[in-house]
C-alpha cells in the first residue's frame, strides 16, 4: 500500500543521522555546512577607517562649504591603507587619506577627493554636507563578543568572507554523506559502450550523481548490475564506506523488480514500499547498521523526482543542515494542463516572474521513462491529489529548485 508523501518524507528523516564533525580548510568549505557557533573576537572594523579617497578634517570646521565660498585648510600629512597618521588634525588642516586607512587623531569626518581643490598642500573643500558620515565606525558591523554565524548555516560567499574576517582558516564542519549509487537493469550498458538492440545507456547513475552533489553528498558510482539477486547484492555489501545505498531499477511490481527481495535477502528493514505521487510511486526504503538502502524507479522521471522528494531532504539532514525543503510558491499555470485524478502529481516545469504574480509553464514530454524535461526546469508543478484538468490561469503550489 502506498504511503502519504509526508509519511515517506518524515520515516527517512527520523532514521537519518547528523554525520560526524570534521574540520576543513577554509578555501575547500564552499557549500559544506559549519558545525560550529562562531563569535567576533574584537570589533570589526577594528578602528575608526575611512570608506573613500579624500581628506580627514574637522566636519564643523568644513559644514559651510560650498563651490562659491570654499573652506580653505592645509595639508599635513597623506595615509594609505595599512599605515597610521602620527599627526593629528586640527582646526584649519586636513589629512589625505585613502579608502581602508584609519581616521587620524582630531578628525570628525572626511570630505571627497572629488569635491576638493588642491593646490600647493591648501585644501579647498568644495562641499561641506555630511563630512561626519564619512566614516566607518569602530564596531558598526560586528561587536567583540558578537555570535556571527550559527551550527547548520551552509558556507556561502558571505559566510566564507566573515570566517576569513574574523580569522577561522579550518572551520568545523559537518561529513558530507557518501551515497553509493547503484543502476540495476540486464538492459543496461555503460555511457561508453556501444548500444546494441534492447540494450540502453545507464543514464540514472550520472542524473543521480548530480542531485547528490546539489544536495552537498559525495556520490560513489557502483556502475550496473544484471537483474540477478545474487549480482546486485554482491555489489550492494561490496561497497566500501558509504551512508546511503540508492538503486535504479527492480523496485516496481514484476517478474524481474528484484530490490524487494534483496531486501530481505541483506536483513534491511523495510520503511515503506510504494509512495502516493506521480511519478515517482515505487520507492523502496530501509534501514539497516544506521544505513540507509533506498530503491528508485528505473525511469529517470520517476528516480529525479523521488530522489527530490523524499531522499534530498535527508541528504541535506545528515550533512547538519537545519532547513531541509525547497521554497513553494504560488504561480499561474500559462497553459492548460489536462492529465487528471490520482495522486498528487509533481511536473518539470519553468517557472518566471510576470507583471501580477509568478508564471508557471508544464514542459513537454513528461514521461515517466522521459529526461528531457527536466533539462529547462527550475520548478516542479504541484498538481493536488484529484485534481481535475486545470485551465490556464489557474492558481497553483509550486516547489522552486532553489535554496
Amino acid at each position: 500500500m502506498a504511503v502519504k508523501l509526508e509519511t515517506a518524507q518524515q520515516a527517512l528523516l527520523d532514521q537519518a543521522p547528523v554525520l560526524q564533525v570534521e574540520a576543513v580548510s577554509l578555501e575547500m568549505s564552499w557549500r559544506r555546512v559549519i558545525a560550529q557557533e562562531v563569535a567576533a573576537a574584537s570589533d570589526f572594523p577594528p578602528f575608526d577607517r575611512s570608506p573613500l579617497d579624500g581628506y580627514a578634517l574637522v566636519a564643523d570646521e568644513a559644514a559651510r562649504a560650498v563651490p562659491e565660498r570654499p573652506v580653505v585648510l592645509t595639508e599635513i600629512d597623506s595615509v594609505a591603507a595599512g599605515e597610521v597618521s602620527q599627526k593629528a588634525v586640527q582646526p584649519g588642516t586636513a589629512c589625505r587619506i585613502m579608502t581602508g586607512a584609519p581616521i587620524p587623531a582630531g578628525a570628525t569626518g572626511v570630505v571627497r577627493i572629488e569635491d576638493t581643490i588642491v593646490i600647493d598642500k591648501q585644501v579647498q573643500v568644495l562641499n561641506g554636507q555630511g563630512l561626519d558620515g564619512n566614516i566607518c565606525r569602530q564596531g558598526e558591523e560586528i561587536a567583540a563578543g558578537e555570535k556571527v554565524i550559527i551550527p547548520g548555516s551552509v558556507i556561502n560567499m558571505g559566510v566564507m568572507g566573515m570566517l576569513a574576517v574574523l580569522g577561522i582558516d579550518r572551520p568545523l564542519v559537518y561529513r558530507r554523506p557518501r551515497v553509493a549509487l547503484l543502476a540495476t537493469g540486464s538492459e543496461l550498458v555503460e555511457v561508453y559502450e556501444k548500444l546494441s538492440p534492447g540494450k540502453i545507456r545507464n543514464s540514472n547513475s550520472y542524473m543521480l550523481s548530480a542531485m547528490v552533489r546539489e544536495a552537498g553528498a559525495q556520490p560513489l558510482l557502483l556502475g550496473t548490475a544484471r537483474d540477478d539477486i545474487d549480482e546486485i547484492s554482491g555489489m550492494i555489501t561490496g561497497a566500501q564506506d558509504f551512508d546511503v545505498c540508492i538503486t535504479t531499477g527492480g523496485a516496481s511490481i514484476g517478474d524481474y523488480d528484484l530490490i524487494g527481495d534483496i531486501f530481505a535477502k541483506l536483513g534491511i528493514t523495510v520503511l515503506f514500499e510504494r509512495i502516493s505521487m506521480k511519478p515517482g510511486m515505487p520507492v523502496l526504503a530501509g534501514v539497516k547498521d544506521g544505513k540507509l538502502y533506498i530503491g528508485l524507479s528505473g525511469n529517470p522521471a520517476a528516480a529525479s523526482v523521488a530522489f527530490e522528494q523524499v531522499v534530498r531532504p535527508a541528504l541535506l539532514k545528515m550533512a547538519g543542515r537545519t532547513n531541509w525543503w525547497r521554497p513553494v510558491v504560488k504561480a499561474q499555470l500559462t497553459i492548460p494542463f489536462v492529465k487528471c485524478g490520482g495522486a498528487r502529481r509533481f511536473v518539470w516545469s519553468r517557472c518566471w516572474q510576470g507583471t501580477e504574480g509568478l508564471l508557471v509553464e508544464p514542459l513537454k514530454l513528461q514521461g515517466h521513462g522521459m529526461l528531457k524535461s527536466a533539462i529547462g526546469a527550475n520548478a516542479l508543478l504541484i498538481v493536488p491529489e484529484d485534481s481535475p484538468p486545470l485551465a490556464a490561469g489557474t492558481w497553483l503550489e509550486t516547489m522552486l529548485l532553489v535554496e
